[in-house]
């Protein structure tokens, strides 16, 4: 009975962070797209992001928003 209920607690658990972090993956979805538009994706994916902040400034600097990314990546669902 306890490992039904961790194994559903698990669940919830995972369908939460899924929801959570659903608009970030659609947002990284339509930068990836916006990227490859552009012939930069190969070179974006090749850069090292341990330190992040030295890189997410200059990304966003470019003024792509997240919502406008969120809608590149769901206008290549409706194709």
């Amino acid at each position: 009975m306890a490992d039904a209920r961790r194994a559903s607690a698990g669940q919830r658990d995972r369908d939460y962070l899924h929801e959570v972090f659903e608009p970030t993956a659609r947002a990284i979805a339509g930068l990836e797209k916006a990227l490859e538009s552009f012939g930069l994706l190969e070179e974006a994916l090749s850069l090292d992001l341990r330190r992040p902040q030295d890189y997410f400034g200059r990304v966003w600097s470019t003024s792509f928003r997240a919502r406008e990314l969120a809608e590149l990546d769901t206008e290549g669902e409706a194709a």
